[in-house]
């Protein structure tokens, strides 16, 4: 029964993407190419001190999904006029190094000059470490700058959020944890002295190379120390860090974890459409109505499923007929009311619990961030 209403949750959600994209599957591939992510439209730079890193390695497994997810990032980037730093097999852009003011190419950021950087390139170690790399490298020409990471496995489905309403200035890192540990899969890094200083710490703890969970352990283990903690906000992991299972209308990021073994790389793409679509519409109750039907969403939805004549006489199809073909139960009832319902199945062990982090308060910013006079 586990087994199944997950496979129902993704198998609506690939059918619906079909649907929606029209495109066949040749087509959908060619989707995942560079021309389509440019950064000539990116923001040059935020009023509000935040930008958003994106990276992917040459992996063939990733490469659709990432640029689904990019493309989304970039979309919300440009709509709240937040800056946008990528790493992948087609572009590196949004990086800065410092220059002399009369180089040529050279411009004015804050009270320095910087020109661009397009030589960034990961060190041999498990590719998750090069987040921190990434964000260490996107600081320069940033101070005091708030960067949202997220896997290219997540993206920003509630884009009418702003970041502003997440990040607070009375930190420098801000994270959810799962019920195994912090999940590295989105954080939000504050380009601080401290910071700096700690993501290098972090970066160069090369013991952690072989560690079972690679940066999240390394994280895990340095959120230990006692002077540390008052520099992490541990959030609610609804409020920036939603797995595929757990999402209700309305919540900010999704994460795909684990969805590309479980989903397969074609199926996780045309799931992330999907989510993608969601991310175009503003109003959730719109969305909610998708998710609260028993309907599937294809040529067959809600009609009879009838025998011959002989075997099946009744042919008549009423509103309340039991042969109507529908789900077992919504799309949404998997994660209302119960979230975490999921865990039910995955571990049962795990079935009753509950995020430490989801309490009052917890969300409350007790220093907002206010913005620098506009610019583009």
């Amino acid at each position: 029964m586990a087994s199944g209403v997950v496979a129902v949750l993704l198998a609506t959600l690939l059918i619906f993407s079909a649907l929606v994209s029209g495109e066949d599957n040749d087509a959908k591939r060619n989707l995942a190419i560079g021309p389509l992510s440019t950064p000539n439209s990116d923001v040059s730079t935020s009023p509000a001190r935040i930008a958003l890193l994106h990276m992917v390695n040459n992996v063939w497994f990733f490469q659709e999904l990432a640029e689904v997810t990019l493309r989304n990032k970039r979309r919300y980037s440009i709509r709240h006029k937040f800056e946008l730093v990528t790493h992948t097999p087609h572009e590196t852009s949004g990086l800065w190094t410092p220059a002399s003011c009369d180089e040529n190419g050279a411009v004015m950021r804050g009270q320095h000059c910087f020109k661009p950087s397009t030589d960034f390139a990961l060190d041999k170690r498990a590719p998750t470490f090069g987040k921190i790399k990434l964000a260490l490298a996107a600081c320069i020409g940033r101070p005091d700058y708030w960067l949202l990471w997220t896997d290219a496995d997540a993206l920003i489905v509630n884009q009418a959020k702003s970041l502003l309403d997440v990040v607070d200035d009375a930190y420098d890192i801000v994270v959810a944890n799962d019920w195994f540990m912090i999940n590295a899969g989105v954080l939000l890094l504050r380009c601080s002295p401290w910071n700096i200083k700690f993501l290098e710490r972090v970066y160069a703890a090369r013991k952690f190379d072989k560690a079972l969970a690679l940066d999240q352990s390394a994280f895990n283990d340095f959120f230990k120390e006692k002077d540390v903690d008052p520099h992490v906000k541990h959030v609610p992991k609804h409020l920036i860090n939603v797995y595929t299972e757990e999402y209700r209308p309305g919540d900010f990021i999704v994460h795909f974890a684990g969805k590309l073994y479980e989903a397969t790389p074609w199926g996780i793409g045309d799931i992330a459409r999907q989510f993608d679509v969601l991310s175009r519409v503003d109003d959730k109750d719109k969305i909610a109505s998708f998710f609260n039907t028993r309907y599937l969403l294809n040529y067959f939805s809600g009609t009879c499923v009838m025998g011959s004549p002989e075997k099946d006489p009744v042919r008549d199809c009423n509103p309340h007929d039991s042969r109507r073909m529908k789900l077992p139960e919504t799309l949404g009832s998997f994660s209302s009311p119960n979230r975490y319902r999921q865990l039910e199945y995955r571990n049962p062990n795990l079935k009753d619990w509950k995020d430490p982090n989801d309490v009052p308060g917890r969300t409350d910013i007790k220093i907002r961030r206010t913005l620098h006079s506009e610019s583009t």
